[in-house]
């Protein structure tokens, strides 16, 4: 009688556990946006910037890119608006408006949340100095590994 106490007692020690709920490297972090720049006289054909300077109106925060003809910016997870300063060397600056909407996504309880992008609206702001137009690829901005916007220069 007394082995059966002790193996109700196993039973429901293991029962009670639950699987490990570990995050792998497989799921997927909250993306960025990503973007490609293009020449805008060979519109396929990928053209770097020397040197890309990114400041976030808002934050004060800066980005800095050397020779990329591609580059990842985070999403403001608490906005639905980004305005970004584009420098590149020479000096030359424009400025972008990025108005988008933000879903949260329950993964796990290990994994917690990530967050989904969809946007609505991207513009130059005023005369542009070296942008010569924007492409958007996707609106719905899931994976960061794509590029989700095109800019001509």
């Amino acid at each position: 009688m007394n082995k059966f106490h002790y193996l109700f007692l196993i039973l429901l020690i293991h029962l009670s556990c639950e699987p490990d709920d570990i995050c792998s490297e497989t799921n997927p972090s909250t993306p960025q946006l990503v973007i490609r720049l293009y020449d805008t006289n060979q519109p396929s054909q990928p053209k770097s910037v020397d040197t890309l300077r990114i400041t976030a109106k808002e934050s004060n925060s800066v980005l800095q890119f050397i020779d990329a003809d591609s580059i990842a910016i985070p999403f403001r997870i608490n906005s639905d608006q980004m305005n970004l300063d584009f420098t590149i060397s020479g000096g030359k600056n424009d400025e972008l408006s990025i108005d988008y909407q933000t879903e949260d996504i329950y993964l796990s309880r290990a994994c917690g949340f990530q967050s989904r992008f969809v946007i609505d609206n991207i513009k130059i702001l005023g005369n542009p100095d070296w942008m010569n137009a924007i492409e958007t690829l996707t609106k719905d901005i899931q994976i960061d590994t794509l590029a989700h916007v095109k800019i001509y220069h």
